[in-house]
């Protein structure tokens, strides 16, 4: 009775979760539509005291459409003055230029994809805490299946979600040597992710600074693991290929693939949430109640989808690192 009750909790969890992310997604299609009008004003006296309008009111419909494209809740907790008191202290050092386009931190949305970076980072350690609480003080927690919706189940199906794809590329005893990097970026990927479709909300991962910062750790944990597993020697070696008078051109070929996988996962991923999240917005702004509640649930799919994409994409280059080899169709 037991084993059956456990498999029929398991699978109502599918069917929680949906109608939870319903309810979610139609609250918060319902407050971003209300709201809506709100953020215009407030955008357009920020566009204004930025310098690009002398008078909120003579602003175009098209500068504060533009404005409102990048509005979110960290405008509404930080003044203008703060930025350009902020502008002021780094002016000089090497925090004045965004690493890899180099424009304009301050002034530039950057400084708001920090927030919801950092935002998005303390919302992991609080569910992770959550979590460990609950283990703590139940001890049939993590043994039988979650049965409330809360910071346990999340992390029940993440993890194992992630951990079973692993275990299966590179065997149990190398997925849990790496889970804790390829898992946490998961997790924190779908976080920020998700904010896309917060009212006032905006992803981080639709930064490719953001991005790069991931998709290095996952390259430097790529070659860490195919050093550690197979030795400096023999990594190198599988660089050059099995042919001897082909190994020059094999080797430039094969440091350029690996120089580009970390481009191709944070393109890939800002790419996609950026688009989401820009069509998201042009729905909102016609302001029709629930109108842009389809837009949303295709919204919540791409989320998780483009987790799931860094995640197997992560495991597939450190699996191959291990392994000793081939070459990624995955990259293609």
């Amino acid at each position: 009775m037991m084993r059956i009750s456990t498999k029929r909790r398991a699978a109502a969890r599918p069917l929680a979760f949906a109608s939870v992310a319903a309810a979610v997604v139609l609250t918060l299609t319902s407050l971003a539509a209300a709201t809506e009008h709100v953020a215009a004003d407030d955008a357009s006296a920020d566009h204004a005291a930025a310098g690009h309008a002398s008078d909120a009111h003579s602003a175009s419909p098209a500068q504060v459409k533009e404005a409102l494209r990048h509005f979110s809740l960290f405008n509404m907790l930080v003044p203008h003055e703060t930025e350009i008191a902020l502008k002021s202290k780094v002016k000089g050092t090497p925090f004045e230029k965004t690493f890899i386009d180099h424009e304009d931190f301050v002034e530039t949305v950057h400084l708001t994809h920090v927030f919801w970076a950092f935002g998005a980072f303390l919302l992991v350690l609080g569910l992770g805490f959550a979590a460990r609480a609950r283990l703590l003080v139940d001890e049939n927690a993590g043994v039988l299946p979650a049965t409330k919706i809360g910071a346990l189940l999340l992390f029940e199906v993440i993890v194992g979600a992630v951990y079973k794809l692993m275990k299966d590329m590179m065997g149990a005893q190398e997925a849990r040597r790496y889970f804790p990097i390829v898992g946490s970026l998961g997790i924190y990927i779908f976080i920020m992710n998700i904010f896309a479709l917060l009212p006032f909300g905006t992803p981080a991962t639709d930064n490719l600074n953001t991005n790069i910062g991931m998709a290095m750790t996952v390259f430097f944990a790529t070659h860490y693991a195919g050093i550690r597993a197979n030795g400096l020697k023999h990594h190198m070696a599988h660089l050059m290929g099995p042919v001897l008078a082909l190994a020059p051109l094999i080797f430039v070929l094969e440091v350029v693939g690996h120089l580009v996988r970390p481009l191709s996962l944070s393109l890939r991923l800002m790419g996609n949430m950026t688009g989401d999240h820009n069509v998201l917005f042009e729905f909102l702004h016609f302001k029709i109640p629930l109108l842009p509640l389809p837009v949303m649930f295709l919204g919540l799919l791409v989320c998780v989808v483009q987790t799931i994409v860094f995640v197997m994409l992560s495991s597939v280059y450190i699996s191959q690192a291990i392994g000793d080899g081939g070459h990624s169709e995955a990259e293609h």
